[in-house]
């Protein structure tokens, strides 16, 4: 479960790390994995125990997951928040539940990551993610949204609320894509997407893309994906 060395991510240079989890293997790993790119300043496995090593190590990021031995992490984020704004926080998963999710997002969590994606870069890529898209909720997390949600609406049409551009860059932020990656399959510049972003969320009247992932899905804005045709002879 060891993170493949690859470039310091932005997010992490100079930033002040503390990992919490229930599970002490996870906490080992990520403490392991971590030492060539930057500086775990404390481990915890409890909320209390997580909220008073943020504060002594006056962290700015927070990686967690949703299993603690007391508390959970949507709950550490949202009082993680509250003692510093500031702070940037990764949820890892490890129950996909969707009330779990939903207060993630609530919380103001701005990476939801899948605990089983852990590993081979996994966790360094979203907080890749995080840094130049200000959010990000990985495809099984986007996926369990969207498989939860049914569309409470089915007359409402997309159209409606935003153009038709905007249209297919949230499908993209819907199927967990990055900015870059909605660009290219868009073949539109990264600028270009980042506006789009912007237009789309304050017509949703959403804080950040894993917040309107959660509104599209439930508002029933964005249709299942269409399966691929069986091919017929």
């Amino acid at each position: 479960m060891r993170e493949l060395p690859q470039k310091v991510s932005p997010l992490l240079q100079g930033r002040r790390t503390v990992v919490a989890s229930a599970d002490r293997v996870l906490i080992t790993a990520l403490v392991h994995s971590f030492k060539d790119v930057g500086p775990i300043v404390g481990a915890a496995t409890s909320q209390p125990e997580a909220l008073s090593c943020l504060a002594a190590h006056q962290a700015d990021l927070l990686i967690c997951s949703d299993l603690l031995d007391r508390g959970d992490g949507p709950a550490l984020v949202a009082a993680a928040k509250q003692q510093q704004p500031s702070l940037r926080c990764l949820l890892l998963i490890q129950r996909p539940l969707l009330s779990t999710i939903e207060a993630a997002v609530a919380a103001g969590c701005e990476g939801l990551c899948s605990r089983d994606r852990v590993g081979n870069g996994a966790v360094l890529n979203m907080l890749q993610a995080m840094e130049s898209d200000g959010s990000h909720m990985d495809p099984v997390i986007s996926g369990v949204v969207q498989h939860r949600h049914r569309r409470a609406d089915p007359a409402s049409a997309l159209t409606d609320v935003l153009n038709l551009r905007e249209e297919d860059v949230l499908r993209g932020l819907c199927r967990g894509l990055t900015n870059e990656e909605i660009a290219d399959q868009l073949h539109l510049s990264l600028n270009t997407v980042k506006h789009r972003i912007t237009a789309l969320l304050s017509k949703l009247n959403a804080r950040d893309r894993t917040q309107a992932v959660l509104i599209a899905f439930r508002q029933g804005l964005v249709d299942p994906p269409t399966p691929i045709p069986r091919w017929k002879p």
